[in-house]
C-alpha cells in the first residue's frame, strides 16, 4: 500500500478537494522519483560490480607484474657460472662469495670444491676457486 492509497483513504473524511488533489500530485511525484532513485541505485550496484570485478583483474594483473620485475631485478643483481650464483656489485664488478642459484642464499663450503646450501640443500661442485670465477666474470662485464 502506497502513500497515494493512504490519501484516497483519507478523500472526503478530512481534506477538502483542492487540498487532496495538490496532496495527491505532491505524492504521485514523490513515487515517481522514488521510482527514478531504485532505478538508479539499480544501475549504480551493477557498475559497482563491473568496477569490482574491473578492480580485482588490475590487482591480479599488477601482482603478476610486479613478480615479473622482481624476477627482472633479481636477474640483474646476479649472474650465474658454473651452477654458482655471484652477486653484481655497485663498482660494475662481481663480488667472489657464491650464492645458491636457487634461493640466493649464501652457499657453505667444505673445501672450495663443494658448495651447499642449507636453506633449500642446493649442491654443486666447481673445479675453480669462487675468486678466480668472480675475476673472470668481473672482466666480462
Amino acid at each position: 500500500m502506497g502513500i497515494v492509497d493512504v490519501l484516497k483513504g483519507l478523500k472526503d473524511k478530512v481534506l477538502d478537494a483542492t487540498t487532496y488533489e495538490l496532496l495527491r500530485r505532491n505524492f504521485e511525484l514523490l513515487e515517481e522519483n522514488n521510482q527514478q532513485l531504485k532505478d538508479r541505485v539499480d544501475l549504480l550496484k551493477e557498475e559497482v560490480e563491473k568496477l569490482r570485478a574491473e578492480n580485482l583483474n588490475l590487482m591480479m594483473k599488477n601482482a603478476e607484474l610486479n613478480a615479473e620485475l622482481d624476477m627482472l631485478e633479481e636477474d640483474d643483481e646476479f649472474v650465474m657460472y658454473q651452477g654458482l650464483s655471484f652477486k653484481n656489485n655497485k663498482s660494475g664488478g662481481v663480488d667472489p662469495q657464491p650464492y645458491c642459484p636457487k634461493c640466493h642464499e649464501l652457499l657453505s663450503t667444505v673445501d672450495n670444491n663443494i658448495f651447499i646450501c642449507k636453506p633449500c640443500e642446493y649442491t654443486t661442485s666447481v673445479f675453480e676457486h669462487p675468486i678466480d670465477i668472480a675475476k673472470k666474470l668481473s672482466n666480462e662485464i
